[in-house]
């Protein structure tokens, strides 16, 4: 039987972070040793600049997308160190805890294979301890209450991940092509969502056979560009070009 569920195990993560949270005012307030980190500063700024109609990047060293500086803008609302402060840091708790959600799903999820195969999905328990070395992980909790932005990355890249074993394609592209915007490295994964979305039939079809007419040989280099070509490789393709430049334009 299992003593811990999903949802306790949530619950409890949202109560770790507000203690994180609460625990960081008192030793901003108390300590010459601050809990906030030094880029949640610059993104405020970036976010009183915006709300002033002028351009974020007045801000030195603010090199981040400008969708960040618009999401904190609530942390303008009544003025520098004002009850609103914080409402950046909650946003990057609350995407931690969504990541470790999504993380969950990700495990228990049915794992088909190039090949068309099904692999059995992990158990609840197993999954359940899997995401809670993210949910529960004290450097995790620490890391986005005291105001870095990479919780919000790292929702992104596993809702990629989900969408990718979902087999929506059209929505993996989209999550990949807004994580490249928000930084460069989620290009990484690029490659192999263009792997994971083969087509088993045309797999198999590729794959070497006893008949002379299917040898490796006669399989000419146009043939495997159509076969590699799937409807899933290209709504991905195009979904995340699409979603990287309409961001950078805007």
């Amino acid at each position: 039987m299992t003593i811990f569920r999903l949802s306790t195990i949530l619950r409890f993560s949202i109560l770790l972070r507000a203690g994180f949270l609460i625990y960081g005012l008192f030793q901003d307030a108390y300590s010459a040793v601050k809990y906030t980190d030094i880029d949640y500063l610059v993104f405020t700024d970036a976010a009183r600049y915006v709300s002033q109609g002028r351009s974020p990047y007045l801000r030195e060293t603010y090199r981040y997308t400008p969708l960040l500086a618009w999401l904190l803008l609530p942390t303008t609302w009544l003025g520098l160190g004002g009850a609103w402060f914080s409402f950046g840091k909650v946003v990057f708790a609350a995407s931690d805890v969504v990541a470790g959600w999504l993380l969950y799903l990700v495990l228990r999820m049915d794992r088909s294979t190039t090949s068309g195969k099904e692999k059995r999905p992990m158990s609840r328990e197993t999954a359940l301890k899997y995401a809670s070395v993210w949910l529960l992980n004290p450097m995790v909790i620490t890391i986005s209450t005291r105001g870095s932005s990479e919780g919000l990355l790292g929702v992104i890249v596993v809702a990629m991940l989900w969408a990718a074993m979902s087999r929506r394609a059209a929505l993996a592209g989209f999550f990949l092509g807004l994580g490249v915007h928000f930084k460069i490295y989620p290009f990484i994964y690029a490659p192999s969502l263009l792997l994971y979305f083969s087509d088993p039939s045309t797999s198999s079809a590729l794959a070497p056979s006893s008949s002379p007419s299917s040898s490796p040989a006669r399989i000419t280099l146009s043939a495997r560009a159509r076969h590699f070509l799937n409807r899933d490789r290209i709504a991905l393709t195009l979904t995340s070009l699409t979603t990287f430049l309409a961001l950078n334009l805007a």
